[in-house]
């Protein structure tokens, strides 16, 4: 899933949504082929594994959104973050309140944050 949705990211995907699996043992074509006759009962082992999946692919998106790095990509965090770099970006400037959003700290140069976040997906391919 992490290789699908990073493939979608790269293509420019921002906004991906998830629903997550109804408890499958309580369909009705599921308590037909398990419990025929009366009574009609979920099959509750099989609505575990809608649960189980549930769980996991919660945990596995809430990881993802941490790892996705800064979020900020259009704009850097220095003045008006349009036009300003190197001198023209100095004490006397505005910055924005958390650098580590912002993939550009000025109009050209990376952020912190963002020299970080490469350098964690290319450390499996250096090492």
């Amino acid at each position: 899933m992490k290789q699908l949705m990073q493939a979608l990211i790269d293509q420019g995907a921002r906004l991906i949504g998830f629903v997550g699996l109804p408890p499958m043992g309580c369909l009705p074509a599921v308590i037909t082929l398990t419990s025929p006759f009366s009574p009609r009962q979920c099959n509750e082992s099989l609505s575990q594994i809608a649960i189980d999946f549930n769980q996991k692919l919660q945990s596995e998106l809430k990881a993802m959104q941490t790892d996705q790095g800064p979020t900020i990509t259009n704009i850097g965090c220095c003045g008006s973050g349009l036009i300003e770099a190197m001198f023209a970006c100095n004490v006397g400037s505005k910055i924005c309140p958390d650098p580590s959003k912002y993939v550009f700290f000025d109009s050209i140069h990376p952020t912190e944050a963002t020299y970080n976040y490469i350098f964690k997906k290319m450390q499996p391919v250096i090492d």
